[in-house]
């Protein structure tokens, strides 16, 4: 571990600490054990970032900057300015201090730098204590909701507005803290930050092509946007978890049998009962009533939806699927001896009201993408289950071919239609050899 002391003139204007990981001193195999072995901060980083075996980058553009596992990454845990050398976050001394410690002679070993933004480092000493103050009052309050039996974090308008303050405040001191890293070359690689949770925002990383340039300037540094993944999808509560549960019953008590698709008399009661929710502050897209009667195939509920909000045909819920996705994962389960039906009333009423067959999941699946996965799943199942092999050939099973027709986007399937959900995130590398031995067996 080390702590560089950063000097203007002969003031003390802050410090930089981290830790010099040395790969190659690492056992093959030991690699996370001894990220772990070290801190939960470092493990993550390991876990994210890193391949177990022998500690290569994941990342395509940390490998192509010049990172390599026969030398040194840095982790820097923390870059502290003194409050009188911040001028709004904005501070040449912190930009020019990372690069003098990235272009020190006695870390010419290091091949890659790794940082997770803390917003509270962009904040002066004031600041950080009125955070701190209205953060403890927050938590004596929930501690006393909790006290007398009342939900410590109720979801009002005000109670939401607070959050979103937050949010956007961190945010602008995550960004203060970011800009002196990005001066250097260091950036949020995409592809782990499309992964979600904890590096979605957070982790910055930078090989050591990318720092060698000279410094940006604070506005071409402001300007970079961070990437913001899918927003979180919370399951319904209250009115709009009434109309779930209205759905999932209407649904539950019909089965379709063909003929008709739309019945008049289901459909008008459902309108009637729903309605009232709404006007009573429901939500027909927060209560993800279409994907469940996608998923309890149910054209005529699936049809009142519809007309009734035409944005829910495009709504994500918490698996971040669309209806057609749902609709199409139960539609694999419906083939019979006699392969699948041509009538497909619940994805038919979709398309016919332009749902978007190209949407993918958060790991690039289609909507045909996971009927393939799941058909595939189910012939895996039946084949245990009969002992024998279960056609497959989408030209030899009645129905299949049409079904998948249907569902087939635009441009084609994507790379992960086409791996079962399998395949690599762009920009990230697969090895192939992470449990391999040294005879090259697994």
């Amino acid at each position: 571990m080390f702590t560089s002391h950063t000097p203007i003139s002969d003031q003390h204007a802050g410090t930089i600490s981290g830790i010099v990981v040395k790969r190659q001193r690492i056992p093959e195999r030991m690699f996370l054990s001894a990220m772990d072995g070290y801190s939960q901060e470092l493990q993550y980083i390991g876990v994210s970032l890193f391949e177990p075996r022998l500690g290569r980058t994941k990342l395509v553009s940390l490998r192509d900057g010049g990172d390599d596992d026969e030398f040194d990454f840095i982790y820097i845990k923390e870059i502290k300015i003194d409050d009188h050398f911040k001028q709004d976050g904005a501070s040449d001394v912190g930009a020019y201090a990372i690069r003098q410690l990235l272009h020190h002679p006695n870390l010419q070993s290091i091949s890659s730098c790794i940082y997770i933004l803390d917003p509270y480092e962009g904040m002066t000493q004031e600041v950080r204590d009125r955070i701190k103050a209205e953060e403890e009052s927050e938590a004596n309050r929930e501690r006393e909701a909790r006290s007398r039996g009342e939900d410590p974090t109720p979801e009002t308008e005000e109670s939401l507005r607070i959050k979103e303050d937050k949010e956007r405040r961190l945010e602008r001191y995550a960004r203060l803290d970011a800009n002196q890293f990005i001066r250097n070359g260091f950036y949020q690689d995409v592809a782990i930050a499309s992964m979600g949770g904890y590096a979605s925002k957070k982790i910055l990383v930078a090989a050591r092509d990318h720092w060698e340039g000279p410094l940006s300037s604070h506005l071409t540094a402001s300007s970079v946007e961070f990437y913001v993944g899918p927003p979180e999808i919370r399951p319904p509560t209250g009115k709009d978890a009434e109309i779930l549960q209205l759905t999932e019953k209407k649904c539950n008590d019909y089965t379709y049998s063909g003929g008709n698709v739309i019945d008049r008399a289901r459909s008008d009661e459902y309108i009637e009962e729903c309605s009232r929710l709404i006007q009573e502050g429901g939500s027909l897209a927060r209560s993800h009533a279409l994907h469940a009667a996608c998923a309890l195939n149910d054209p005529t509920i699936v049809q009142c939806i519809i007309d009734m909000d035409s944005t829910t045909i495009e709504s994500r819920d918490v698996n971040n699927t669309t209806p057609t996705m749902v609709a199409a994962v139960a539609a694999a389960g419906r083939s019979t001896n006699q392969g699948y039906a041509l009538a497909q009333p619940v994805i038919d009423v979709l398309l016919a009201a332009s749902a978007d067959i190209s949407a993918v999941t958060t790991n690039g699946q289609t909507a045909y993408g996971m009927f393939k996965s799941q058909r595939e799943g189910y012939t895996q199942m039946l084949q245990a289950m009969c002992g024998r092999p279960v056609q497959s050939d989408s030209r030899l099973v009645p129905g299949l071919a049409q079904l998948e027709a249907k569902l087939m986007p635009s441009g084609g399937p994507t790379m992960a239609d086409q791996s079962g959900g399998d395949s690599a995130e762009p920009g990230i590398i697969n090895y192939g050899d992470e449990d391999m031995d040294d005879d090259g067996d697994y």
